[in-house]
């Protein structure tokens, strides 16, 4: 009856994110239950109304050993509601194989988003076994037949190829060598074969299709790589010497480039800047950089780091201010930071700060179609670390495909895992419960959405299988990773480390100097491109607004971003009398899904015609060079365009840490930021800055305006300089670096000791 128990429990539970937490105790208990009455609880709690409940219950059944249990789950597979049969299908995978929930299964498959990708996962779980595989696949073949839609097609085949089932291989030769058959479904076909056991057929079949040189060739070149690569050779058996540490780290939901001309378009925020800057940071070593002395052990050395992101194409530009794509003179400032920030470190070290793309074959308009490209994530991820092996470390962040790829990898390789975890989505969840927009009856909906389940589960998991996790400092950081997460960091202190994020100050200084300069007027000075660019987008401005301070905020357009709440504080009040408001951030041209979505929403509240007149500009993602001589620029003003003393503010509703906040106190502008998350621990409220409750749009209001008037008050050097303060001795990348270089080394090194423990134990 505890399984009874645990419901009642969570049925009283307030909080949305302690009953997941619960939830997790209720699955738990039912792997130890059997009885009838947990069972018909389970399933009464699925049809209910409490859709937390509803979850945790499908999960909760799939670990009884009942055949009514069973029942259950299959009933869920074929359940009205998209999110129970999302649920129904991942959990499936704890079952054993089940033949009359195939169709169920696949038809979730042919959908593709997360629920297509845990119908594949469990396929792939229940195909291990031999009968089972044979069932699936040609249950798999029949389906094939049914379906004429490309995505549909491409997921079947690329299924079936995930298969130990030995009749797998001659579909997917007949389909990768069918002229008629649609791109997207031969070239699954073509990457599945790499997958194969090696045979001579398939390997000729690969090499006929690479000699061809069509679309198909670079396709079957990679899966003859993949063909031949063996499993483990991307490890190392023994430890190297001083100053040879390889590490990994990815993100793949943005393309990075070592500029960092695309950042705050799509999903390319401040995770690129954080992995370009970090990545230099650690092969500079902490010789050239500050914070070494002759009290602290000598750190060992990074050899190289793997920066693996979403795919490095042909060089591009940022759009201009103006909204063309074209080389603008902004970009030529980005550009000639290569002597500075982004690349200050000798040649030889930038080489050794390698950027790799793993192709992902299916477009990404919203992040829910990332998990369609999972398994071509894994191989990509395995070939770039073979490639660029050996690796000693690969590092985690963020709860998404890439991670959950990399995780994958990482154990079939051997590589030992750091993971960066954060408290995401659970402050977010907090957020939205606490504003009314969710309820524990719209929870399944919003997971449908935000996948606050699987997002969850996975920062658990990867927290609790990484060799060391690395926790981003919080106000109350132990008390909030055990009531949020549910990860007891006092049970194995050594395995967490809190390391804050960093910045460059240096970037952030040479800002200030040349606003200064700009904002002075000097006749026979010439004004950068950056502020050049700064004042086209200001020009369209009609005189009346010339001169007001400016509002600014640098970011991507994404709903958790809260750019569109921004702009609601902004222009229903006075507020907008007061200042403009710049936003820096989003593709303007070829906006994602989420951005487009902002955009509806900010062009509701200001007509996209009257933008300048009301005072509201959209600039687009600039380099982030740039951006940081635009905040430099709000601080100090611009000769006739901007008055000195604007104000940043970030609407987010929850910042984990917050980059770009710490680039904007190094250039001196006071912050107003979320009070949930990273910036309590180094905003001092009421003095650089403001904490405030951004998911509340009139609480926003109030404490922008109450900023707009501390910056206005005389004398604000010294606040400036106790922000830049913080900043510099708290958050540099430079101690950054060094923090996680004696992790990866001390991972490294045990990891090491490990591997040769196994192999005197093998020989003994």
């Amino acid at each position: 009856m505890a399984v009874v128990e645990r419901l009642a429990a969570m049925r009283e539970e307030r909080s949305i994110v302690r009953a997941l937490s619960q939830a997790q105790e209720l699955i738990a208990e039912a792997d130890r239950t059997a009885d009838r009455a947990s069972v018909d609880a389970l399933i009464a709690a699925i049809a209910g109304r409490d859709q937390v409940m509803a979850i945790a219950a499908v999960h909760a059944a799939a670990r009884i050993d009942s055949p009514v249990a069973e029942d259950a789950l299959h009933a869920a597979l074929e359940d009205p509601r998209t999110f129970i049969r999302e649920h129904a299908a991942w959990a499936s995978g704890e079952q054993p194989f089940r033949e009359a929930s195939l169709a169920a299964l696949i038809e979730l498959l042919t959908i593709g988003g997360l629920g297509g990708m845990l119908a594949q996962r469990t396929l792939q779980l229940w195909g291990a076994a031999a009968a089972a595989s044979t069932a699936i696949a040609a249950r798999l073949r029949s389906t094939l037949v049914q379906h004429e839609d490309a995505l549909a097609r491409r997921l079947l085949i690329e299924t079936l190829g995930l298969l130990h089932h030995a009749g797998s291989a001659d579909p997917l030769l007949r389909i990768a060598r069918d002229a008629e058959e649609q791109a997207p479904v031969r070239h699954a076909a073509v990457a599945a074969l790499g997958s194969r056991p090696a045979a001579a057929r398939i390997t000729a079949a690969l090499e006929e299709l690479r000699a061809r040189g069509d679309d198909l060739s670079d396709t079957a070149a990679l899966a003859l790589e993949d063909l031949a690569d063996q499993p483990g050779a991307t490890t190392a058996d023994a430890p190297r010497g001083a100053g040879s540490l390889r590490i990994a780290q990815l993100f793949l939901g943005a393309d990075i480039d070592p500029e960092l001309r695309r950042v705050g378009s799509g999903n390319n925020g401040g995770i690129a800047t954080l992995l370009v800057r970090l990545g230099n940071a650690l092969v500079d070593g902490p010789a050239s950089g500050a914070g070494s002395d002759a009290e602290t052990p000598p750190l060992p050395g990074v050899a190289r780091v793997l920066t693996l992101s979403r795919g490095l194409g042909t060089a591009t530009t940022a759009p201009s201010p103006t909204g063309d794509h074209t080389d603008s003179d902004a970009d030529a400032d980005a550009r000639s930071d290569r002597t500075d920030a982004g690349a200050r470190h000798a040649a030889g070290a930038a080489h050794r700060h390698v950027y790799a793309g793993v192709p992902l074959p299916l477009p990404v308009r919203r992040t829910e179609d990332s998990w369609s490209n999972l398994v071509a994530a894994r191989r990509g991820i395995a070939r770039e670390l073979g490639r660029h092996g050996p690796i000693d470390v690969v590092h985690l962040r963020m709860a998404d495909v890439g991670s959950f790829a990399a995780w994958q990898v990482a154990q079939d390789l051997r590589i030992p895992v750091v993971f960066t975890a954060a408290p995401d989505p659970h402050v977010l969840i907090e957020s939205l419960q606490h504003s009314g927009k969710l309820t524990r009856e719209n929870f399944g909906v919003w997971d449908e959405a935000e996948r606050f389940w699987f997002r969850s589960w996975l920062v658990r998991e990867l927290a609790d299988s990484a060799q060391h996790t690395v926790l981003m400092p919080r106000e109350h950081l132990r008390d909030d990773f055990r009531r949020l997460v549910g990860i007891d960091i006092g049970a194995d202190p050594t395995r967490f480390s809190a390391v804050a994020e960093g910045i460059d100050v240096t970037v952030a200084d040479a800002a200030v100097a040349e606003a200064r300069l700009g904002e002075a007027g000097d006749a026979g000075a010439e004004p950068s491109a950056a502020l050049r660019a700064l004042r086209e987008v200001l020009a369209p401005l009609p005189v009346s607004r010339r001169g007001l301070p400016l509002l600014i905020t640098v970011g991507r357009l994404h709903p958790a971003k809260g750019m569109a709440s921004l702009v609601e504080a902004w222009a229903g009040s006075t507020i907008r009398e007061r200042c403009n408001l710049l936003i820096v951030g989003g593709d303007l041209r070829r906006p994602s899904a989420d951005e487009a979505e902002q955009l509806r929403r900010i062009d509701r509240l200001i007509d996209p015609a009257q933008r300048a007149r009301e005072g509201l500009l959209l600039a687009g993602h600039q380099p982030n060079s740039v951006a940081v001589r635009w905040l430099a620029a709000a601080q100090s003003g611009l000769a006739d365009w901007v008055r000195p003393r604007g104000v940043y503010a970030c609407a987010s509703l929850k910042e984990e840490f917050g980059l770009a906040i710490l680039e904007a106190m190094a250039t001196g502008l006071l912050v107003v930021a979320p009070e949930r998350g990273g910036p309590a621990t180094y905003l001092d409220h009421g003095d650089t800055g403001f904490l405030t409750d951004t998911s509340n749009v009139e609480t926003l209001r109030a404490t922008l305006a109450t900023a707009l008037d501390a910056a206005e008050q005389p004398g604000p050097e010294a606040r400036m300089a106790r922000a830049r303060s913080v900043v510099a001795e708290r958050f540099s990348i430079r101690s950054m670096a060094e923090h996680l270089t004696r992790i990866y080394a001390s991972v490294a090194r045990t990891h090491a000791a490990s591997r040769a423990g196994t192999a005197e134990e093998a020989a003994a």
